[in-house]
């Protein structure tokens, strides 16, 4: 089922096929994995690196066919896309009714989103929910996707996370720079 390539890992796309309709197994990808997949996930990363199971560039889609991905996983790679909106709409292609998708992006207040020069988007809570079905001021642009947010988890900084109660955190992340850097969002896929 697999194949080795400069003892690498590399899926064929009919392999990934062949696993998606066998109820048994979940198809579980880790984009942007780099060399530090999370283990029981297929790597995708634009590099051949140890570790990475389909090297493709995801700006030109995901080479996945559509409804068989149970689980995604991405860290600190979602903020190095140019076209955020194409990502979504290939993520919620690929993936079946309920999959889960799990990212840890920068956030938009700390350094951590700054400091790199690769960085292309920045994200709030708020971005999250563009890619919803929910009726609010920012709901019209009609994408023709739907996730639900099911949790957001921020990093904070040792001092906030160590000392403040969660409603003056709540303050200092919205008005400070830097008590935050990063969060953790999940997303579930509602088709």
């Amino acid at each position: 089922m697999d194949y080795t390539k400069n003892n690498l890992k590399i899926y064929r796309l009919e392999d990934l096929r062949q696993i998606s309709k066998n109820t048994n197994h979940k198809i579980c990808l880790d984009l942007g994995c780099g060399s530090r997949k999370k283990e029981g996930y297929i790597g995708v990363d634009i590099v051949d690196l140890e570790g990475v199971d389909i090297v493709c560039s995801i700006e030109n889609g995901i080479p996945i066919n559509n409804d068989c991905v149970d689980k995604i996983h991405s860290v600190y790679f979602f903020e190095h896309i140019n076209n955020l909106i194409f990502l979504f709409q290939e993520i919620y292609r690929i993936c079946k009714n309920g999959a889960i998708v799990k990212i840890t992006v920068p956030y938009y207040s700390s350094i951590n989103a700054f400091k790199d020069p690769t960085h292309k988007q920045f994200f709030t809570e708020e971005t999250f929910r563009y890619f919803s079905k929910d009726k609010w001021y920012g709901s019209d642009y009609n994408f023709n996707i739907n996730f639900k947010l099911l949790n957001i988890k921020y990093h904070y900084s040792r001092l906030i996370r160590k000392w403040y109660p969660e409603f003056i955190k709540r303050l200092m992340r919205r008005y400070f720079l830097n008590m935050v850097g990063a969060m953790t969002v999940e997303l579930e896929v509602e088709k």
